[in-house]
This record gives C-alpha cells, structure tokens and sequence, in this order.
C-alpha cells in the first residue's frame, strides 16, 4: 500500500522543481554568471541608417564589457513591430534584447490598429542610450530665405502646395510637419518614405519641398550647397549646426519641436533584475568608450546611458504625449 506521506512529499518535491525550472530569477542563481553565451541585438529598422550605425557600434562594445558576443540582427517591417515583437515573445533571460528608437518604441502605437505587444507591458527598460536633434531642410531653390517666419508665410500663402517627406506615418517628421501646417493655418502635403535616405535623395532631386534628417548629417549636405538648413530641433542650438536656430527661437514653441527623440534598449518583460542591472552598467561603459563617442559625434547625438528608472519615466511621459500628438495629427491606424 503507498504510503500517503511519502506521496506527498514526492508530489511537493516535483512540485518545487517545477518551480525551479520557470522561475527565472532561480534559474539565474543557480546557472553560470550572466551572460555566458552569445546575446541577440535586435533592431527593428533597416541596416545603414542611423539607429542601425549606432546599435552596430554599441554591440561591438557590449561585447567586450560582457565578455559575449552581441550579435546584431535586423528584424524591419510593419513600422518595426516585427522585430520588436520578437523580442516581446522572447525568454526573459537577457539573451534577446531590442535596440530601437522613440518613433518605432512609442509612436508605432498610432500606426498600427493591432498591436502585437503593448509597449509599456512588455518589455523592460534597460537604459536610454542616447538623443539626437532633428534639422528640418528645404530645397536650395526654395522661396522663403528668411528663416522660419518666412516658410511658415509661404506656406500660409501656398495652401496645400508645399510638400514634405517624413520617415513614414506617425514618425516624428510627420508630427512636425503637421505642426508647421497648423502654425501656418494651411494644410502641407504630407509624404511618407520608408526611412530618412529615401525622403532625403527626393529632396536632392528637387521632388519635395521640405524634409528632415539628424543635424551632423544634414550639415554635410548643406555645406554643399545641396539644401538649406531652416531649424533644429530641442531646447538649444546643436553645436554641429551653431549657425542654424531652433524652433522655439523663431517663435515655434510647440513641446514637440522642443523634445529630442531617442534610442533606447529594453528587454522582454520579466527580466530579472540582476541582468537588466548589469546590462545597465555594461551600457553606461560602453557609452563612454572612444569608438562609440566617435559614432556618437558622427551622428550628431547625445550619450545618455539613463537608469532603468529613468527610462521607465520617459516611456510613461512620452506615451500619452505622443499619442495626442498622432490623434490630432489626423493619423488613423491601419
């Protein structure tokens, strides 16, 4: 006859290992110290633009704080949400992380009617890498040399003429763009590109009127001679472009042309604190090394390696913030 105390107690047992085995803060005692295997990067945007250029570099030197392989993997499609919900769906165990920017992290939500993962539950903050200003350009044959003022007249005069190219719908260029239109009190016409290259060579070809890329690359270009630097974004002049003022100093002072835009790295929701902690500190070594400052300033952007915390409060802030702005700028998710 079995004994019924011993069969509780085997039950219990099976009962504590099974535990064990999906718990992963367990698991993560118990096993090898983190990470001690190859860690996927995952970016949800195309290779060769910006975010891209920064995540390559970042892995590179993650890859020699952690000690592991930091393997780059580019996951584009549907606004970014292909890739970002890889990493939504995958193991808590610092193994799969997302590298992304706020267009793709926060304003994908007022693109896309179904979303397959909600941005603030499920995933884990590990830290804000960095900022970036934005320079608005126009043609070099564009009328209107005065500066702001100046396009936002001939816009007024033009209704429904001058055009401009975004990264795509909800992105940050659209918001703007639509923010010029209601500053104007005359429509824009708005076109979407996959990305800033695309929308950048129409506005070399003289296809567009107004577009919009990082400040150290758009300077390159308006050395040349091939566009014209109108403002920049955030709350002061961008060093790279000292000549060229902000928005809120030609009297646009709309919170949206005074943020600046990010890229950040998240983890899959659940990740143990004790990963997301030295994933965090192996961010703020990385952000310091001579490589990715060179990248930084390539790019035209700011190090700013921020606490999970602080991450946390900046998607809280955004969120409801960024969706107001997609709502009003009349942008229906599909």
């Amino acid at each position: 006859m079995t004994n019924p105390f011993k069969l509780a107690a085997k039950i219990a047992s099976s009962c504590v290992l099974a535990w064990m085995a999906f718990n992963p803060a367990f698991a993560l005692a118990q096993s090898s110290p983190y990470p001690n295997k190859p860690i996927r990067l995952v970016i949800p945007v195309p290779a060769g633009g910006p975010t891209d250029a920064l995540g390559r570099r970042v892995a590179q030197s993650l890859s020699e704080t952690l000690g592991q392989s930091v393997v780059v993997d580019n996951k584009p499609g549907a606004s970014g949400t292909i890739g970002s919900a890889e990493v939504a769906r995958a193991a808590p165990d610092g193994y799969t992380l997302l590298f992304s920017n706020s267009d793709v992290f926060i304003n994908v939500t007022g693109v896309v009617k179904k979303m397959p993962y909600d941005p603030l539950r499920d995933f884990t903050p590990v830290s804000i890498v960095c900022r970036y200003g934005v320079a608005m350009m126009v043609r070099p044959g564009m009328p209107a040399p005065g500066g702001l003022p100046d396009l936002l007249k001939y816009i007024k005069d033009h209704p429904g003429k001058v055009t401009y190219g975004s990264w795509g719908p909800a992105t940050y260029p659209h918001l703007i763009g639509e923010a010029l239109g209601n500053r104007a009190g005359a429509a824009l016409v708005h076109v979407p590109y996959r990305g800033a290259a695309p929308a950048l060579q129409d506005l070399l070809g003289g296809n567009i009127d107004i577009a919009f890329l990082g400040t150290a690359v758009a300077a390159g270009y308006a050395q040349k001679g091939q566009v014209r630097l109108v403002a920049v974004t955030g709350e002061r002049r961008d060093p790279v472009v000292p000549d060229t003022p902000t928005f809120s100093e030609q009297g646009m002072t709309d919170s949206l042309v005074r943020m600046s835009p990010w890229i950040g790295i998240a983890a899959p929701a659940r990740t143990p604190d004790a990963i997301v902690k030295k994933l965090q500190q192996a961010v703020v070594t990385a952000m310091a090394t001579p490589e990715v400052r060179r990248t930084l300033r390539d790019l035209s952007m700011e190090a700013v390696a921020s606490t999970p915390a602080e991450f946390a409060t900046q998607l809280n802030n955004d969120f409801p913030l960024m969706t107001k702005l997609i709502r009003d700028a009349g942008v229906v998710p599909e």
